[in-house]
């Protein structure tokens, strides 16, 4: 079987499946499957059974938890080189989050058997699984105490801060999205970036926030 040049052109933009090997790489695109999704479709929901491995190839997913109140957390947001190319959060027997997408693209997805075979023939992919799942672990410790140590005005300043590159970047978020991703409700978030934006510190527009000063944003920590 041979697999689609459109397909193995978008498997080369996955850091992963870029540096394994040939046979690897083939193996994994024949037997996984090329999931499509769009914008607030839901991938996988909590809960349902997963075991899975997933190579995000275009497009961003964005994985996260409900609580009391259907107040939704955001866990992360996972594109092309997210921890290096290859997520293993799905890799249990049932999935501990939702996965939606956040705007439309591809994954593909591999079953648990079929990537550990490929892990235990291709040391590349094994090596790369071990610091995706090492760059997973070190997010999660970092949420945990963003959510336990950090007031709800400095989850919002630390957001802008990992989303903005320099002075002027533009983050595409909306309120509602910020919100979710540092756990608090749209209302709340609203309020700590009216505050910003009154100080000279961000510029909210539609859907994107512009960081105007970093080293007043920086300083709110």
């Amino acid at each position: 079987m041979t697999i689609p040049s459109d397909l193995a052109r978008l498997a080369l933009q996955n850091p992963a499946l870029r540096l394994c090997a040939a046979d690897t790489q083939l193996m994994l695109l024949q037997r996984g499957r090329v999931q499509a999704f769009v914008a607030g479709a839901v991938v996988l929901g909590d809960g349902e059974p997963a075991g899975l491995a997933l190579f995000p190839l275009q497009g961003t997913l964005q994985m996260g938890k409900f609580g009391l109140g259907r107040r939704r957390q955001v866990i992360c947001n996972l594109e092309t080189p997210s921890c290096g190319g290859i997520c293993l959060l799905a890799l249990g027997d049932r999935a501990p989050v939702e996965i939606t997408g956040l705007d439309a693209g591809q994954v593909l997805v591999v079953d648990r058997a079929d990537l550990e075979q490929a892990v235990a023939e291709d040391c590349t992919l094994s090596q790369l699984a071990w610091q995706g799942a090492a760059s997973c672990m070190g997010h999660l410790s970092a949420l945990v105490t963003q959510l336990s140590f950090n007031t709800v005005a400095e989850r919002v300043v630390l957001a802008l801060l990992e989303g903005a590159g320099a002075d002027g970047d533009q983050i595409r978020l909306t309120q509602a999205e910020l919100a979710a991703e540092v756990g608090t409700t749209r209302e709340v978030a609203a309020r700590c970036l009216a505050g910003l934006r009154d100080e000279g510190v961000v510029r909210l527009g539609r859907g994107r926030i512009t960081v105007l000063n970093r080293e007043k944003l920086q300083a709110r920590i």
